[in-house]
């Protein structure tokens, strides 16, 4: 095609502009047969951005060329037949095949009126189709704007586990633009070994189908783990096959801290923070449990400070409830690790000894008994004392219950304070 060819072709003149045009790029007046049908000749033409037909006379000897070019120029909007007399079946075919839609005789009348009809429909479907196109993009457009005011992650994934759609919080979640999370897999967004549980959970639900809701942990954009649950549900189409995922993500991070919290609270005494007695008698269950699986001894302490009333009378409660904290402090960090203290109650605490040698537990509660006597005498409490009495017994799991060790540690404790206090006192 000509320079001076294309620059009609590029002219914009819409007021010329029809559903079927007669574009004569080589000056080829139009048939009387397309004129009589209401095809028009525009003496410029612009790029079509809605469909319209294209009659183009083109030499036989020119067909390769020109059929490429006037696709390339045109567009794919264009329904293009060339207008061609004398044409063979087999170069019809190849003007097809060249990107060509039709081909016509100009000269003969049921041709033309047969092409006209096919042409006329062609550009119908075509109307018909973009018409739903741009309906189908203000409907895509809505519910992505839908979502993306949605302020949970949201996403959807193909059968193949690859993201086809996101919503903004979502893309914030992972840090990426939601075009960079279209086309990826959970691998290029999320820490592998996150990646692979993601996926085989994902997995499980193309799987079985249905819906899935679980909690994990999640790597959020800015480099923290948050805690988060998962409500995902299978895609099913038409005829019943699973096409994909469609998930949102719940961040419950500060709901899960509140719980631990709660928790906590639940487990600890309050002024020193040890355990309670609840939590301890819920620990030395499970361990009693274990032991008699193991058919292991333990032993079991009941420590008690001395003289504490006298505290509380010398110095006022608030410097007793000091001493509390700073002997519950003590007792904890030197019981040793797999060992268990709390708080039982006023100024009393339980132990439990897991290494199964009385030995050993009465080493340990010796070293916490003169750990905190040496701590209490560089404090205001040296002349009241400052010092706990200690009753440790063994316990035998498999012939005995906790409270009955129990007993014998206060029958034991009971010795140490008549003996004259800040000592230790072993059962029988």
């Amino acid at each position: 095609m000509s320079n001076r060819e294309q620059s009609s072709i590029r002219q914009p003149d819409a007021r010329a502009l029809r559903e079927i045009l007669w574009l004569a790029v080589d000056g080829r007046p139009m048939p009387r047969l397309l004129a009589a049908n209401g095809v028009i000749a525009p003496q410029s033409f612009e790029v079509p951005k809605t469909p319209l037909a294209c009659f183009v006379p083109v030499e036989a000897a020119r067909l390769g060329s020109a059929v490429g070019e006037l696709r390339r120029t045109l567009g794919e909007q264009a329904y293009i037949v060339i207008a061609c007399d004398r044409l063979s079946p087999a170069w019809v075919q190849r003007a097809i095949a060249l990107g060509a839609d039709d081909v016509v005789d100009p000269t003969s009348a049921e041709d033309v009126a047969i092409c006209l009809a096919r042409t006329r429909r062609a550009i119908e479907r075509a109307r018909g189709a973009q018409t739903e196109h741009a309906c189908l993009a203000m409907e895509r457009d809505y519910l992505q704007a839908c979502i993306d005011n949605l302020p949970a992650p949201i996403f959807f994934k193909n059968a193949d586990g690859i993201y086809v759609g996101c919503n903004g919080a979502f893309a914030e979640f992972i840090g990426s633009p939601p075009d960079g999370v279209v086309g990826r897999s959970v691998f290029d967004i999320a820490p592998e070994a996150l990646a692979h549980r993601y996926q085989a959970a994902d997995d499980e639900l193309l799987r079985r189908g249905g819906t899935q809701v679980y909690e994990s942990e999640v790597c959020h954009s800015g480099g923290t783990r948050r805690h988060v649950m998962f409500h995902k549900a299978a895609i099913k189409g038409g005829d019943g096959r699973v096409r994909g995922i469609a998930g949102a993500i719940l961040d419950i991070t500060e709901r899960k801290t509140l719980e631990a919290r709660l928790t906590e609270a639940a487990e600890r005494d309050p002024l020193t923070n040890a355990y309670n007695r609840r939590k301890f008698f819920d620990l030395a269950e499970q361990m009693a449990e274990q032991a008699r699986k193991d058919d292991k001894p333990l032993a079991v302490a009941i420590i008690d400070v001395d003289h504490f009333k006298l505290i509380n009378d010398r110095l006022g409660h608030a410097e007793g409830d000091n001493a509390l904290r700073m002997i519950a402090g003590t007792l904890e960090e030197t019981i040793g690790k797999g060992n268990v203290i709390a708080r039982a109650g006023g100024e009393e605490f339980y132990a439990l000894f897991t290494d199964g040698s009385i030995a050993e537990a009465k080493r340990v509660a010796e070293r916490m008994r003169v750990e905190v006597e040496r701590i209490c005498q560089t404090t205001a409490l040296a002349a009241l004392a400052g010092t706990v009495s200690i009753g440790l017994a063994g316990f035998l799991p498999l012939e005995e219950d906790l409270d009955e060790a129990l007993k014998r540690a206060d029958d034991a404790l009971y010795r140490a304070k008549n003996s004259g206090r800040n000592r230790l006192c072993v059962a029988a």
